[in-house]
């Protein structure tokens, strides 16, 4: 089981990402903003972080950068975003995510990428 904190503004969003996480087994926290994500990720030590990129206030990238540094590049990171464009994946694992799903969340794929991204495989 790992411990899975979730930042995502979308109240629906998140409700999804919970319910498939903790159907794996999972531990979730939620955060709506980056100020909060980040108040969690200095509280305790999440195995992974999903979140959007286009945050209020702090946004994903920024996020990113400063989990990374904090926990020495140990929590994994994923982006979980409305970013489609070309060239948009190249910059969301450049800001340092481990992974990146795009909206809508295909629900098909979700468990066994999450699963593959906490053992320690990249998404790229």
């Amino acid at each position: 089981m790992a411990k899975v904190l979730v930042v995502e503004d979308n109240q629906a969003n998140q409700r999804l990402m919970s319910m498939l996480l903790n159907s794996m087994g999972h531990e979730v926290v939620c955060a709506t903003t980056g100020e909060e994500g980040w108040n969690q990720v200095q509280a305790v030590d999440y195995d992974l972080v999903l979140m959007d990129m286009y945050l209020p206030g702090l946004d994903g990238f920024e996020l990113c950068k400063r989990i990374k540094a904090a926990s020495g590049g140990r929590t994994r990171v994923v982006a979980v975003t409305a970013l489609a464009m070309p060239g948009d994946r190249k910059k969301v694992m450049e800001s340092g995510c481990d992974g990146y799903f795009s909206k809508p969340i295909s629900l098909s794929d979700f468990r066994s990428r999450v699963q593959d991204i906490l053992q320690g495989h990249s998404d790229e």
